[in-house]
């Protein structure tokens, strides 16, 4: 990144790397539970492989178009469901019953399709909306240290202060979440120590990924299957086990994303170093 003086450019490059490497181990992920293992709480349905794989492809080919932080913004813009609250699991579910209720009117014998695309909609809504978040952190820079700001012009401290800032903000979520499970967050306390107070950002990374883990293939195990049949969204509130736990995953997503994001930055930093001595 030697050649790059402008902030712009120098926050197209890292962003890019960064969001093209996450989002493909998420759709990654996804695509093997999804096909392959179909143990990704979907119980006996069996998804359309035709859908899915042009689906993926379709996204596959976007990520790789994606040259410039701004066309990061039309990605998730693009790929992102369009409800009131996009944090809200009930908002969510109510708009795929909507939409799968006026394809089986139209169409009953399209309800396997549907589904499989309702379901990748939802999913691949779940992976762009925590990487928004973890974007967050580059429009503050941007919005506060300015585009067109020359490299050797911004102090590293002022940049250093911008961005552990704004991880504060997620780890305070976490920690409420912790506070109001605590039997849950017991499992990965040692984790959260790092996180909090370790200043290595290389530690801070692993311990986010082991965080992450943890809520992504232990936490659903404690919502049993009887649960999960009886499930309705009409049922569904802010007290539900699955919304409490859906907003922990939430969180350690928006977790690693910011640590990885800063981490990336940081490890090419020394242009803002140097223009400093």
């Amino acid at each position: 990144m030697e050649n790059i003086n402008n902030f712009k450019n120098y926050i197209d490059e890292i962003s890019v790397n960064w969001f093209k490497k996450f989002i493909n181990e998420k759709i990654d992920s996804f695509r093997n539970g999804f096909l392959e293992d179909n143990d990704q709480g979907f119980g006996d349905f069996t998804p359309d492989i035709n859908v899915t794989s042009y689906i993926l492809n379709k996204v596959k080919i976007d990520i790789e178009n994606i040259k410039q932080y701004n066309e990061i913004k039309n990605f998730i813009s693009k790929y992102s469901l369009k409800i009131k609250n996009k944090d809200d699991l009930i908002s969510a579910g109510d708009a795929a019953q909507l939409e799968l209720l006026e394809t089986i009117e139209k169409n009953p014998n399209n309800i396997q399709e549907k589904i499989t695309e309702l379901i990748m909609k939802m999913q691949i809504n779940n992976i762009t909306k925590n990487l928004d978040k973890s974007l967050k952190i580059l429009e503050s820079l941007l919005n506060k240290l300015g585009e067109e700001t020359l490299i050797n012009e911004i102090e590293y401290e002022d940049l250093q202060y911008i961005l552990e800032s704004n991880l504060e903000k997620t780890l305070e979520k976490l920690k409420k979440w912790n506070i109001e499970n605590p039997k849950q967050s017991d499992f990965y306390k040692e984790e959260m120590k790092i996180v909090e107070n370790d200043p290595d950002f290389e530690k801070k990374r692993e311990a986010s990924e082991i965080i992450e883990h943890y809520f992504g293939n232990i936490i659903g195990q404690e919502i049993d299957e009887e649960e999960m049949e009886g499930l309705n969204v009409q049922n569904i509130n802010e007290r539900s086990k699955i919304v409490i736990f859906n907003k922990g995953i939430m969180i350690s997503e928006e977790l690693r994303g910011k640590i990885e994001l800063i981490s990336q930055i940081y490890k090419n930093s020394n242009q803002f170093k140097k223009s400093n001595i």
